[in-house]
C-alpha cells in the first residue's frame, strides 16, 4: 500500500465489489449506493433472487451476463456469479458520528492501517463485537475498497466508519468529552484483562509495522497489552483488535 491517499474505487478493479455475502449485505443495508448489479448462472438462485429483487426495488440497473464477463470486470474468479459496480465509499463525518453515539460508547481509531485485509477484518470484528464506530485518517491509511469490503464480509455497511483529516485533533476532542484513550502496545505492562473498559473509551490500534505514531501516544491515558505465551510473541493488527474488542464486550456484558 502506498503511503499517500489514493482516490477510492477509481481503477477498473476497484469499482466493483463481488461475492454473494458482500453484495447482498451492501444491498440490504442500502447505505453504500449500488450503481449496477450483474449476475450470472453461477449465482445460487436464493442469492440471485434476493439481490435482483432488492436492486429492482431501488431502481437499479440489473443485468444478466455470462460468468466470464463478471470475471473480466472484477479480475477475479471467486465472485460466485454476483457483482456490483460502486461509487466511492460514503464515510461518516467525525462530528456526526460523535453526535449520534449512544451513552458510554466505545470507538476504535485506526492509525495508518495499510493492509486492506487487516482493515476489513478489524471492521468485521468491530461490527460483530459491538464497537460503536471506527475512525480512520487520510494519510497512509488503506481506503475502503473492494478488498476491505470483502474481508469485512459486508460489515463496512453497518459499523459507522468516519474519516478524520487530523487524528490528533480528533483524539483531543474525545479527551475533552471525557473518553479514556487506550493504546494497544506490545510494550505495555498492563494486561487488557486488568483494564476497565466499562467507561467511554477510544481504542487506538497502530500501524502494522510501526505502531501508534508518537503524537497520538502522548495523548493516550493508558496503554494495554495482550498477554502472550508463545515464542513468536506477536499478533497482527486484526487479530489483536479482535481480542481487544472481545474483552471490551466481555466486561460490559458482565
Amino acid at each position: 500500500m502506498s503511503s499517500f491517499r489514493r482516490p477510492l474505487l477509481t481503477n477498473h478493479n476497484r469499482c466493483w465489489i463481488w461475492g454473494r455475502n458482500v453484495v447482498l449485505e451492501t444491498l440490504r443495508a442500502n447505505r453504500w449506493p449500488v450503481i449496477e448489479l450483474l449476475h450470472s448462472d453461477r449465482c445460487e438462485p436464493f442469492a440471485r433472487d434476493e439481490a435482483v429483487a432488492l436492486a429492482k426495488d431501488r431502481g437499479l440497473n440489473v443485468v444478466s451476463v455470462r460468468d466470464a464477463e463478471i470475471t473480466k470486470n472484477c479480475r477475479s474468479e471467486d465472485h460466485q456469479g454476483l457483482a456490483a459496480r460502486m461509487p466511492p465509499f460514503p464515510y461518516w463525518d467525525v462530528a456526526t458520528l460523535l453526535n449520534e453515539l449512544p451513552p458510554n460508547p466505545v470507538l476504535v481509531l485506526l492509525d495508518r492501517i495499510q493492509d486492506s485485509h487487516n482493515f476489513g477484518a478489524i471492521v468485521r470484528s468491530a461490527e460483530v463485537l459491538g464497537i460503536d464506530g471506527v475512525i480512520v485518517g487520510t494519510h497512509e491509511q488503506a481506503s475502503v475498497n473492494s478488498h476491505v469490503a470483502r474481508s469485512s464480509v459486508g460489515a463496512v455497511n453497518y459499523v459507522p466508519i468516519a474519516e478524520s483529516n487530523d487524528l490528533e485533533v480528533t483524539v483531543r476532542d474525545l479527551l475533552e468529552r471525557r473518553f479514556q484513550i487506550v493504546g494497544a502496545s506490545d510494550h505495555a505492562k498492563q494486561p487488557i484483562f486488568e483494564t476497565d473498559f466499562r467507561k467511554a473509551t477510544l481504542l487506538l490500534i497502530g500501524n502494522e509495522g510501526r505502531g501508534i505514531q508518537p503524537a497520538l501516544q502522548t495523548l493516550c491515558t493508558q496503554f494495554v497489552q495482550i498477554p502472550m505465551l508463545g515464542r513468536v510473541n506477536s499478533l497482527n493488527a486484526a487479530v489483536s483488535a479482535g481480542i481487544l474488542f472481545y474483552e471490551v464486550l466481555r466486561q460490559r456484558r458482565a
